[in-house]
């Protein structure tokens, strides 16, 4: 602080001391120049400060209470957790430990790379107490390499939780998050506009079954378009082929983790809508889901797949076709727990 005021008096003494050297139109147009920038200067601040307030810069920001960082550990005298569970979107909206006898962690992110995760495990892990249980949270195409293919934005959310070192091109998140209204002009802009109007957005209500048939054909065309797929029946192309062993790689490399930590890993993939189960048939299950699986589980840990659970065949227990619903978690987390017999 004493380092910036002493910039600061140097910066207008220099100033001063131009002015007194320049006279007449020249001195008063260099004055109006510099009364220029500083109010370009000010207004920008403010304006950036602005951004972090709003909905979009503060969806980015983890919550906090979810993860054991110096901040927590200073507030909280728990250890020995009993179970975490890893995962991208569908396991943040699967998991809801709240209410239960038990002391969880919800790792997931919307969204999150099976690095980014396994990162996020590395970095918290001793919470856990021994034999403790990991649950690691999949998705019909977790098989496949998605590195490159999302926002550089993504890492974002990792400036917060996770150490600068295991963060992807971390000078360009930091500035990110500290400077959006420059690095992210265009989305800082429309967030300040929707501030200003006050526009709000409706979730996590239940839709018609129409619209769920609707929500899954969108996101199975995503899925097919991120992936270069054009037919979901047909064998892999060689490129998801190349992506499904490196994938298979890291979820064999997550599994040893914890094993070697006397941690207890298991494979978990949650319910889906049935309008977007129906939609992944025996073949594609046989090309995409079950050889990843069981060929980076060399440790035979235990696999539960409640992809098509009748139990969860209500709208309630959604909030669209591939997320659940806050009723539909709670119901889904206490049947995980009860069937790894931790209730």
């Amino acid at each position: 602080m004493k380092k910036k005021l002493y910039i600061l008096v140097l910066a207008y003494l220099a100033i001063c001391a131009l002015m007194s050297a320049i006279k007449g139109s020249v001195a008063i147009a260099m004055f109006g120049l510099l009364v220029f920038l500083l109010i370009l200067l000010v207004t920008f601040w403010f304006a950036n400060k602005f951004v972090k307030t709003t909905l979009w810069y503060k969806s980015t920001i983890p919550d906090m209470s979810l993860y054991p960082t110096n901040e927590w550990y200073r507030e909280h005298l728990e250890r020995n957790f009993d179970v975490v569970n890893i995962g991208s979107s569908s396991a943040k909206y699967a998991f809801d430990y709240s209410g239960l006898p038990v002391k969880a962690f919800n790792w997931g992110e919307q969204p999150q790379l099976l690095s980014n995760g396994f990162k996020v495990l590395k970095t918290y892990f001793s919470i856990l107490k021994e034999n403790g249980t990991v649950i690691i949270s999949l998705c019909p195409l977790s098989g496949l390499d998605v590195e490159g293919k999302w926002d550089k934005t993504v890492n974002d959310k990792y400036y917060y939780t996770l150490p600068c070192e295991l963060i992807d091109d971390y000078k360009a998140v930091s500035r990110r998050r500290k400077y959006p209204l420059l690095y992210l002009p265009k989305l800082s802009i429309k967030s300040i506009i929707k501030e200003v109007q006050k526009q709000k957005t409706k979730a996590g209500k239940t839709q018609p079954d129409k619209c769920f048939i609707d929500d899954s054909k969108i996101w199975v065309e995503n899925w097919m378009s991120q992936f270069g797929i054009d037919e979901l029946n047909a064998p892999l192309s060689p490129v998801n082929l190349k992506g499904q062993g490196k994938r298979i790689v890291l979820l064999t490399d997550i599994l040893s983790f914890c094993m070697e930590r006397s941690l207890r890993p298991v494979i978990v993939i949650p319910p889906m809508h049935k309008s977007l189960s129906n939609k992944f048939t025996p073949t594609f299950r046989d090309n995409y889901i079950y050889p990843f699986i069981r060929k980076a589980n060399t440790h035979n840990v235990l696999f539960l797949n409640y992809m098509d659970d009748e139990r969860f065949d209500d709208e309630r227990y959604f909030r669209n076709s591939f997320f659940m619903s806050e009723e539909g978690a709670r119901k889904f987390t206490r049947i995980v727990l009860k069937d790894l017999h931790i209730l």
